[in-house]
């Protein structure tokens, strides 16, 4: 018999039961294939039978003979009707599957607020700010009445005098953070946290598995708030920039799909601060010219926003103003770079205090590293003023290492000559890049650092067993006067990125 699948051996009971229904496998296979198997080369018979109940042209099936027939039928492929067919799932249809926006953009809606009002139902539906000194979170109420993050606390509250103030438990939000990743787990295993509250999904290659792609984001949005409380924001487009551009319009229960092929148009009409990565200062110096909208920043020459950012700012904003970005969504498992950074409530120009905080957070970036196997050979230190001027600048290591106290050498450097402005200092990171597998072995002449080496082995494992405060280094003492204390280290203020 003639079918459309080549060389499959059937068991002689299949083969059987296959005697009277092969002429009807043969009809329904010309249904599920677009277009039908064995046709490609020849086209079909007038008149052919095209599946079970397909008529030809000119013929009337009994009982339908007094309804009309159209002349020119454009049935839509079969396997878009049923994409769970035997067929489809075999593999033999090829019509080509259609393109989604991939990438996704989860964002919790003001999530600091947020979680302190499903703590205390009696804050839902008021103005909450939550911080010390500065507004860290406000809530979708406050907002509505001007109020904005890093606002001081004065002023937060001459314009929202109704405001309610609470301090912020810190110690919770990574646990909410924490239930709505295994939320999104649930609809795929690609999940990236970029923040506390910023989730980044890859639904490539689900699209069999979900049919209908926006119905099930609404339906994941849905049922985080439903299990957590919170409500979160999604874009989703095929690059992170525009997802998570289009995630952050309509907040809160934002909702954005943005069609491939469709990123310019998206993109120009909105300001140019909309841009993931351009700061205050980058937006200040393309108003002085002229440039508010990503439409007319997109008409400016690679060349000049090289001569006015340097080249590697410039190249970043001359590929974001047209929607491209090449990063893609990193598994916890494969790290490129590791960072962990804090703001200070109100700033601070204590230089012992700062010392101690780039200490601590280098810590946590060596017990990272040796948790992962990684060494690094580049690490940056970034620090943010209370005016929002910023300065970063990063050194290559003479050898690659995952040693706090070698990391906290290099950072120190950096704060030196990055710390020249008699301005608070709100905002304290390192980061460190270039990771490579740590393929240490002892050294032969460096004792000292044999020594370090196990030293940081033996703290790992105490901390692993009895939590990070079971050992800490003297710098520590002075911190634990300043933040509070858990299992898993230090209360900061943003915990999400300094865990």
């Amino acid at each position: 018999m003639n079918t459309c699948v080549e060389s499959i051996v059937l068991a002689p009971a299949i083969e059987s039961m296959q005697e009277g229904v092969a002429p009807a496998e043969e009809k329904n296979c010309g249904a599920f294939c677009t277009p039908p198997c064995g046709a490609q080369d020849e086209e079909a018979p007038r008149g052919a039978s095209a599946g079970p109940g397909a008529v030809a042209q000119g013929d009337s099936p009994a009982g339908f003979s007094d309804r009309p027939i159209p002349q020119t039928p454009q049935p839509e492929p079969a396997a878009e009707k049923n994409p769970w067919s035997a067929w489809a799932w075999l593999g033999l249809c090829k019509s080509p599957a259609r393109e989604i926006p991939n990438l996704v953009h989860v964002d919790v809606d003001a999530f600091f607020a947020s979680v302190e009002q499903v703590l205390n139902p009696r804050l839902r539906g008021k103005p909450v700010l939550v911080g010390r000194g500065c507004v860290a979170s406000a809530s979708y109420e406050a907002k509505a009445l001007g109020v904005k993050t890093a606002m001081g606390f004065r002023e937060a509250l001459r314009v929202c005098p109704q405001a309610i103030v609470v301090p912020g438990q810190y110690e919770h939000y990574a646990d909410f953070a924490e239930r709505v990743r295994r939320i999104l787990e649930t609809y795929t295993p690609a999940v990236e946290t970029a923040a506390l509250d910023d989730f980044y999904l890859d639904f490539a290659g689900t699209e069999r598995l979900y049919p209908d792609y926006r119905g099930t984001l609404v339906r994941l949005q849905m049922e985080i708030f439903k299990t957590t409380g919170l409500s979160v924001s999604i874009g989703a487009a095929r690059t992170k920039v525009v997802a998570s551009i289009a995630s952050r319009l309509e907040r809160p229960r934002g909702f954005r799909m943005v069609a491939p092929g469709d990123e310019e148009t998206f993109l120009t009409p909105l300001p140019v601060e909309k841009l993931h990565g351009i700061g205050h200062m980058h937006t200040s110096t393309l108003a002085e010219r002229g440039i508010t909208t990503i439409g007319q920043l997109r008409r400016v020459p690679k060349a000049a926003l090289h001569a006015a950012f340097g080249e590697a700012i410039g190249q970043q904003i001359w590929e974001r103003a047209r929607g491209l970005d090449g990063r893609e969504v990193l598994l916890p498992s494969t790290p490129k770079s590791v960072s962990r950074e804090t703001t200070i409530e109100g700033g601070t120009i204590d230089t012992e205090f700062l010392s101690g905080l780039i200490e601590y957070l280098s810590e946590r970036i060596g017990s990272t590293l040796r948790e992962y196997g990684k060494q690094a050979r580049t690490l940056g230190l970034r620090l943010r003023y209370v005016d929002h001027f910023s300065a970063h600048q990063t050194v290559r290591l003479s050898k690659p290492t995952n040693d706090e106290r070698e990391l906290l050498f290099a950072a120190k450097e950096l704060f030196t000559k990055l710390f020249t402005r008699r301005v608070a200092v709100r905002l304290a990171g390192v980061s460190v890049t270039n990771l490579e597998t740590d393929r240490r072995q002892n050294e032969l002449f460096d004792t000292s650092a044999n020594r370090r080496w196990h030293l940081n082995r033996e703290m790992d494992r105490v901390r692993g067993r009895f939590g990070w405060n079971a050992v800490f280094y003297g710098k520590g003492l002075a911190l634990r006067e300043h933040y509070a204390t858990k299992p898993t280290g230090l209360v900061l203020s943003t915990p999400c990125l300094s865990r």
